[in-house]
């Protein structure tokens, strides 16, 4: 009897549970209860548990044969013999070697989907030493019945098919499953022997192979954890490229905006330098006007020079004319009345004094104005100058310069004021140096006035 051996699986988690290796209790095992009556046999549910060596391929269905084991099988009625009256049940018969098997009805259509041997039947007949005999009408119209008897038996086991040609069929395959001799059960006997070696043996390969499919699964499983650790490093990468992209990006902001700020820088430092070199030209100018004006201041005093002599010159005349008073006195009249002429023309060069005072005042501010202007530019050429660095000894010249202009205008503030005292002496002195003194005024007034026209242009 061949027998199919299942083929151990690779997956761990689809292996059937599979118990330790017991005795088998099977229909091939022993033949000692071979003529025991089966009457009274325990009805059992079918299990679920099927001996896959009895299986049979599916793609094999309809073709079983001895090859596969099973002889014959279909539905049949069999008779049961009770107590008060006679009962026809409808059983599924399986013949398998030289044992008729039958089960409930129901057992036929899982039968027919797996293909396999129930080892839990409701009873068991086998057919070594039994005759079988076609049997006539027994009872309720059962027409193609077939009788199993032996001399063990108490009575004989009767069942009944459909039609003839299935009588038939049963009849040819139970009249040839009792010519199986006992030598062949010895034989079915240690070849199940040997299937349980290979059984156990197989078991064993099952063992190591869970082994090996438990040390792979957790081989996997640690696997697992690494790509788990691995892709929370990548995202943990990631994070940390994002942050990166985020910062270049801001590091190319700022250095963007700082080449920017450079660029103004650059054009506020030319606009710095273009304010330099107008506010050098300026100082040029102012230094050439400073100039022009300690020639004039020396002009002036010159003529103020000039003036005194003609003053002291004049007061010796005086001194000597003392003796020719009554000859003058004649001309008092006259003097007087050119006095009084004097006095409007005093009153008028006073005004005008007045005049050269409001200008001078307003000469002096613009003065001061300019000295803050200087100073300021002189801060600003300083801290220019220390970009450029500039050497210490050209601004000390500068210094040198302004100051020697400084005290130039202070002389001619000076010579001003000399000026303005001169012109508060008596009527009389006033009448001997008006003709010397009113035409020097004049020309300090047009000095004065030139000057202050210089001055307002620059200014606009």
């Amino acid at each position: 009897m061949p027998e199919m051996t299942p083929k151990p699986s690779k997956n761990a988690n689809s292996l059937p549970h599979s118990d330790p290796p017991t005795e088998k209790k099977g229909i091939l095992r022993s033949l000692s209860f071979q003529f025991t009556p089966f009457y009274g046999t325990k009805k059992r549910r079918p299990g679920n548990t099927v001996h896959t060596y009895d299986s049979t391929p599916e793609d094999l269905t309809g073709n079983l044969g001895p090859i596969q084991g099973v002889q014959c099988q279909g539905l049949l009625m069999k008779k049961c013999n009770s107590k008060r009256r006679a009962k026809w049940n409808r059983r599924f018969f399986v013949l398998k070697e030289c044992f008729l098997l039958y089960y409930s009805s129901r057992q036929k259509k899982r039968f027919d989907k797996y293909k396999k041997i129930d080892m839990h039947p409701k009873g068991i007949v086998p057919l070594i030493g039994c005759s079988i005999v076609p049997g006539g009408d027994i009872g309720k119209g059962k027409k193609y019945c077939l009788l199993i008897t032996h001399p063990q038996f108490d009575s004989a086991i009767i069942v009944a098919a459909n039609d003839a040609k299935i009588q038939e069929k049963w009849l040819k395959a139970l009249r040839e499953a009792t010519k199986i001799s006992f030598k062949n059960t010895v034989v079915g006997e240690s070849l199940i022997r040997e299937l349980e070696s290979k059984g156990m043996q197989l078991n064993e390969e099952k063992k190591s192979f869970e082994e090996r499919l438990q040390i792979e699964a957790e081989a996997r499983k640690q696997e697992m954890e690494k790509n788990q650790m691995l892709e929370k490093t990548k995202e943990d990468l990631e994070k940390e490229r994002d942050k990166l992209v985020k910062m270049t990006k801001k590091l190319k902001d700022d250095l963007h905006n700082v080449k920017n700020d450079l660029k103004l820088t650059n054009e506020g430092k030319k606009t710095l330098e273009q304010e330099k070199m107008s506010l050098m030209t300026k100082t040029q100018h102012l230094v050439s006007n400073l100039e022009s004006l300690n020639m004039e201041k020396t002009k002036i005093e010159e003529q103020m020079s000039s003036i005194i002599r003609e003053r002291e010159k004049f007061l010796l005349e005086n001194q000597n004319l003392s003796s020719t008073t009554c000859h003058l006195k004649n001309r008092l009249m006259e003097i007087e009345s050119k006095t009084t002429c004097l006095v409007t023309e005093k009153e008028k060069v006073e005004n005008l004094l007045r005049m050269n005072e409001k200008k001078t005042v307003e000469l002096e501010q613009e003065r001061q104005y300019y000295n803050n202007q200087t100073k300021e530019l002189l801060s600003t050429l300083k801290e220019i100058s220390q970009q450029k660095e500039m050497t210490e000894a050209e601004l000390r010249d500068e210094m040198m310069a302004r100051l020697g202009a400084e005290r130039q205008l202070q002389a001619a503030e000076k010579a001003l004021e000399h000026l303005e005292n001169a012109l508060r002496l008596t009527g009389a002195q006033m009448t001997e140096l008006q003709e010397h003194i009113l035409p020097d005024v004049h020309k300090l007034r047009e000095f004065f006035e030139k000057c202050a026209e210089e001055a307002r242009l620059e200014a606009d």
